[in-house]
Formats: C-alpha cells, structure tokens, sequence
C-alpha cells in the first residue's frame, strides 16, 4: 500500500526546508547581466596529463568537463574514498589551470581517489567554483564509480567554494519527527536540482569563510588608511586613484612610501600616524593575537594594492557590494570608544551597498555565495594567526554563525603560528585532515583553539595548539 501524505505534512516539510535553507524563504531578485558573464576563457589540454607519484601505482584522469579543466587519480590501493580538491585564487587571466592537490602523495599512500578542477573561470567567481567541483564529482560518479564517502578540503578562495558547496542541498538534515522521511526525499530532490553534492566532511584551509566580510575588510583598510592619512576619501574612487588620493595616503602614513611601489613592500616604515593604521589592521582582521603586528610590514602592500576598487570585485557582482554604515572601529581592544576612536568613526567615509547586487537564487548559489553556517556535516577550519591578505576573523565570523545556526558542534577551528597565507607546514596539512576522515569515521569530534574568546586568542601561546613542524615564518613566534 502507497503511503500518503497530507497537504499539511508537505506543508510543513517545506517550511522546514525554507528554515533550514534562508536563501530560499527571501524574495529573488533577476540577476544582472556583468562583465564576468561575457568573458572567455580557455583550457590548454597539453597542460593536462601528469605523471604518476613512483611507488604509488594509480589510474590517472584528465580532461575537461564543461569548460574546466579536471585531474582525477584512483591508487591501485583504492580505499573506496574521495577526496575532492578545491584551488584558491588564480587571477584574472584567460587561461585555466588545474593542478594536484599538495597532499597527494599522503592520500595515494592512505588509498583515497582525488579529483582537481581548474574551474570554468577565473576571477573571483566562486560560483563557477562550486559548480564546476559538484559537476566533477558527477563525473566521478557516472564515469568511474561511486565513492562510499567524499570529502572536501581546499584553499583560500577554495575555502569559500567548500564553504557554499556543503550548504547547498542534499547538505541538510532533516529534524526528527513524523515528516522526516518526507523532508529527507525533498532534500534529494532539491539537490539533484540545484546540482549539489552530498559530502561527508570538509577540511577548509586559510578559507574565505567570511565570504563578502573579505571585501568589507580590503575597504575598511583602504577607507581607514586615508582618514588616518587626513586625506579625503572619494566613492567611486577617480581614475586617478592611483596618482593621486594613494600618493597623498602613503606620504602621510609612512617614513619611505616609495618602498611601497618597489620590491616585496615589507621595508616601509610607517610613522606615527602610520602605526595608528597597524592598529586599525589588527583590529579588524580578528583582534589582537601572535603574529599578527610582525605581519603587518609583510601584507601592506598587498593590502594597499586593493585601494582603488569600485566595489564591483573586478566585475563579478553588478554594483558595489562593500558597506560600512553601521561599522563601528576601534584602534585598541578596549570596547569603550576613545575621544580618538570616536572621531575617526565621525571622519571615516560611509559607503553603503547598492540595492540588488549579489541577490540569491533559486537553487543556485549567488556570484559570490553567502555561506550561513548552517552546517550538517563535520567541519574542520584552520588558519594561520598572521594572515593578513585571507584574516583570521573569516574563521571568527564562521564559527558566529555556526553557532548563531546551533551548529557550533558541527564546526572546530584551529589556529596555527605562521605569517603567510596558507603557510602551513606538511605535518599540520595531514594532522587537520587525518582529524577530519576520523570525526567522519568516528562521530568523535576533535579538539580545537576557542577562536572567539578575544583573551584566549591573545595569549602568547595562542596557536600553538596545533601547530606542527617548521615553516618559513615560524621563527618569528616559536612555540616551546
């Protein structure tokens, strides 16, 4: 005998999904057309094939799946795994390359398969990221075989790509109760169509778990470093930005801004005025913690370098996407506001969001996915104290949400000592994953570093928790 559903069952197995889904349950709005749209981009094949790792005997795959270029390798030792690669960032060139994940040769060792795509796309297109992943993983599917689990790990930019893949459906859990089976089919049904993969566990490493909060902090940098500078802030910027409000920004910031134009950067010296920006930084990139004021001279560049923008990031998104109307700055930890504090906040230029930009969509992520928290698989983020290019507070502003979803049980952050961004040593590349299959396998769930706790993380000690081996910047902050 079929089993039936009453019309108020359906009712409330789709409300339950409009809750355990926000995207779904607000008003969508038409996309408009933008630059990222009409750009063309290219995958040269030759670049494609690789080379087996010796003593690791694998089948190897390459190719391209609507447009993007893909590396897949199943070891002869083949656990019945999958892991799944996600690559940061790779600029604003026409063409698309793809390449091995750098713990290759621990997961052939381990019997996992791997997949790699190089993404439909370049730019900041995260959207072109999560579909081109999924769509590989299909390919994986149909064309090779059905994993019994597969998991996720990547990089930066990679990060958020995970960050929205594994909140898309078939990622929710349904609530117990009498129409459980009901929401578990529809969860099935949506993610066959909205394209999503079911995963097990992901492992984000230096990830954008923050998603549009990295565009807000590139501005709050830029905007702050020109009210400290006494220089007046113009939004749009001119075409003349780069001759004139950031000449006039620098000199006022720093002892020898011509560094700033040569070189790496790091031998600009700034004044007193120009440490008051340092401050600023340290603020806004997670809050007071090791690593972080000695970073300051090696991201300045960098960070000057994202000056100038409209908004737009480099024409993925219609309009301006950064806001900061109702932010709040501070130049020290003390909550209460200085008589200094207030009067940067009165001078600081107020830019708001142009209406429309980055709406959601019908089972499709946005142009640049809003990850939620809403998170029903084991998680597990790390990230290095000094990072300042990807910050700390995107995994400070993950964790919120998380808990702000109740799903802080689902999510552990670690921190480790280092300055790059994603400078992390082999040893804690294996030990963050490894913790990760076995919480997937176990139910156990690892430890982590207490994240959002501002006196813990700025304690002398912080990150090294879980910090492991040696990398380039790890003498500046060794742990005992």
């Amino acid at each position: 005998m079929r089993e039936s559903t009453s019309g108020s069952g359906i009712a409330a197995s789709l409300l339950l999904l409009l809750v355990a889904s926000p995207a779904l349950a607000s008003f969508f709005q038409q996309e408009e057309e933008v630059p990222q749209d009409t750009r063309e981009f290219f995958v040269d094949e030759a670049k494609l094939p690789f080379d087996e790792v010796p003593g690791f005997p694998s089948t190897r795959y390459w190719g391209i799946d609507k447009g993007a270029g893909f590396r897949i390798e199943v070891p002869d030792n083949w656990n019945g795994d999958l892991i799944v690669y996600t690559h940061g960032y790779r600029g604003t060139g026409a063409e698309l390359t793809v390449d091995s994940p750098p713990l290759r040769t621990y997961f052939l060792a381990n019997g996992y398969a791997w997949v790699a795509s190089s993404y439909s796309k370049n730019y900041y297109d995260v959207r072109a990221g999560v579909e081109s992943t999924n769509s590989l993983v299909r390919y994986f599917n149909k064309n090779i075989a059905h994993p019994h689990k597969t998991l996720i790990t990547g990089f930066s930019m990679g990060g958020h790509v995970i960050g929205a893949a594994i909140e898309q459906f078939p990622n929710v859990a349904c609530a117990p109760g009498p129409f459980s089976k009901l929401c578990e089919r529809l969860v099935i049904v949506l993610g066959k169509l909205s394209g999503g993969i079911k995963y097990d566990g992901a492992a984000p490493f230096c990830g954008v778990m923050g998603d549009t909060a990295l565009f807000d902090y590139f501005g709050d940098f830029s905007y702050g470093a020109e009210t400290l500078a006494g220089v007046t802030s113009v939004f749009p910027p001119p075409d003349d930005y780069a001759t004139t409000i950031l000449p006039a920004t620098l000199a006022a910031l720093y002892v020898n801004p011509s560094a700033l134009f040569t070189g790496n950067g790091s031998t600009a010296v700034v004044n007193a005025q120009g440490a008051k920006l340092r401050d600023l930084t340290v603020q806004i990139s997670g809050g007071p913690r090791p690593l972080v004021t000695t970073a300051f001279s090696f991201f300045q560049q960098l960070l000057f370098s994202f000056s100038g923008s409209d908004g737009t990031i480099d024409g993925i998104v219609s309009g301006n996407i950064y806001d900061n109307t109702d932010r709040v700055y501070q130049l020290d930890s003390d909550p209460a506001l200085s008589a200094e504090e207030v009067a940067f906040n009165d001078a600081i230029i107020r830019i708001m969001r142009d209406p429309g930009v980055n709406p959601p969509q019908v089972l499709r992520v946005s142009r640049i996915p809003i990850i939620t928290g809403h998170i029903d698989i084991p998680v597990l983020s790390t990230h290095t104290t000094g990072d300042l290019f990807v910050p700390f507070s995107m995994e400070q502003i993950y964790a919120r949400e998380a808990a702000d979803q109740g799903r802080a049980g689902n999510l552990v952050s670690r921190a480790t000592r280092a300055i790059g961004h994603c400078e992390f040593s082999p040893e804690e590349l294996v030990e963050s994953f490894a913790d990760t299959v076995s919480w997937v396998e176990t139910g156990v769930r690892p430890g982590g570093d207490q994240i959002l706790d501002p006196a813990v993380v700025a304690e002398p000690l912080f990150g090294c928790n879980y910090s492991r081996g040696t990398t380039p910047s790890r003498p500046f902050a060794p742990c005992p």
